[in-house]
């Protein structure tokens, strides 16, 4: 109650300066206009989240299949496959289905020796032979079942048990084309970059897609643990998996180009914070700023993509996907231009700084508030750190073209056969 407390007198507090700056717009033109849309977007989310419920329980068990695509997973797969294999939902209305993306360890072995503990049909497994990519992976899992539901976990990653039974209710819906799950960072405890990984997850799902959903338009619903309406993906499958940009297949930001794809045909996308699973963070910062940078690669193409349609397919959300684009787009060179110009002999920027002090508590608190678990502080600190890379967008936008994935140590996709088939701001959340 005394987090909730602060969280109001913050949203106050930065009202007020918004309304201040409103009426006066002193000071430099480009500062003054950022901090305008972004302490806006920021008191919107806390308004919107505050109306969000998660979907009713409609009783509903439609047919779900699985799809883990995997790639140099090793015996991860085989937790992964026996954690799926717990979920608790009907035998009869769930299978699933394991795509081996033409790995080069051992991960095809433990494929086939984890689904031999179970009855014959209930572990698909496919091959791909060569490493095509996830969206082939993907695609080549969803061809290889007629499942109403198609749910999407990373090889990495650990449904709970009733998280499906869930996830599903929100399909009752027949609006409904995709519900993202809660994400939670299974090795938060490792290390100081972990913490912060994990209360930026925590705040970006719970207070960043608890207000989109509101709204009807989860921009992107994650690939950790997201399901698909099939009668919303099948008609777009094709074009999502060949999707080229810039003349360059895409071979990045899945599950926001899927998401992406859902909307503009007319959908409905939501979050059910009740559906939970666990994944593993990046413990390294090198690997850590690698997916950083193909996550805003991934941005950079999709939130223009995404606010080129917007406006016609959940004309609701518009202002909400514009203001995050744009500050999204002008956050690394008001963060240079915030650093730099003291240097320069120049005013010191406090305005800004202190806004940034009291987004950063708004959302330290927020998590204080649902989960006493002494982690809140990372959240602070946590978005000074990743507002203090937000230039990385910059060297993103110049590398849009590059397919590589960057952590990993393999060669980029190759074609073969297949027998299977925001950026980071005060206001940006951490999804791929």
């Amino acid at each position: 109650m005394g987090a909730l407390a602060c969280v109001t007198v913050i949203c106050g507090v930065i009202a007020w300066h918004v309304g201040v700056k409103v009426v006066y717009m002193r000071g430099h033109l480009l500062l003054a206009s950022y901090t305008v849309l972004v302490s806006a977007y920021v008191l919107s989310r806390f308004g919107l989240a505050a109306f969000y419920r998660p979907p009713r329980d409609a009783g509903i068990t439609p047919s779900v299949a699985v799809v883990v695509p995997s790639y140099n997973e090793g015996e991860a797969v085989a937790r992964t496959i026996h954690s799926c294999l717990g979920l608790d939902y009907p035998p009869d209305r769930l299978e699933i289905v394991v795509v081996n993306d033409g790995s080069t360890d051992d991960t095809w072995d433990h494929m086939l020796k984890a689904a031999a503990e179970y009855p014959e049909g209930r572990v698909r497994c496919v091959d791909l032979g060569t490493n095509q990519g996830k969206r082939a992976a993907m695609a080549a899992g969803i061809r290889a079942t007629s499942a109403e539901i198609l749910l999407f976990v990373d090889s990495d990653s650990m449904p709970a048990p009733e998280s499906v039974r869930y996830l599903v209710q929100g399909f009752a819906d027949a609006k409904v084309g995709a519900v993202s799950g809660l994400t939670y960072v299974r090795n938060a405890e490792h290390n100081v970059l972990t913490r912060m990984q994990a209360a930026r997850y925590y705040v970006s799902f719970q207070l960043l897609k608890s207000a989109e959903s509101v709204l009807g338009a989860v921009t992107c619903c994650s690939g950790c643990f997201a399901a698909y309406r099939r009668a919303a993906i099948a008609p777009l499958l094709d074009a999502w998996e060949h999707q080229r940009f810039l003349g360059v297949e895409c071979t990045y930001g899945d599950d926001r180009a899927l998401t992406n794809r859902v909307l503009r045909d007319g959908w409905t996308t939501r979050y059910d914070a009740r559906a939970e699973a666990w994944t593993d963070a990046p413990d390294r910062y090198r690997k850590f700023f690698r997916q950083q940078l193909r996550w805003k690669k991934s941005w950079s193409r999709e939130g223009p993509l995404l606010l080129a349609h917007i406006w016609r397919s959940r004309t609701r959300a518009l202002p909400s996907v514009a203001v995050q684009t744009i500050a999204g787009m002008l956050s690394p060179i008001v963060v240079l231009y915030s650093l730099t110009v003291p240097l320069a002999g120049g005013t010191f920027p406090l305005i800004y700084f202190l806004g940034l002090y009291l987004v950063s508590m708004g959302y330290a608190l927020t998590y204080r508030m649902l989960r006493n678990d002494g982690m809140w502080i990372y959240a602070f600190v946590g978005t000074f750190f990743y507002v203090a890379f937000s230039p990385q967008l910059l060297w993103a936008i110049a590398r849009i073209r590059d397919g590589k994935w960057g952590t990993r140590d393999a060669e980029p996709p190759q074609a073969g056969p297949n027998p299977g088939a925001v950026p980071v701001s005060a206001a940006a959340g951490a999804d791929g």
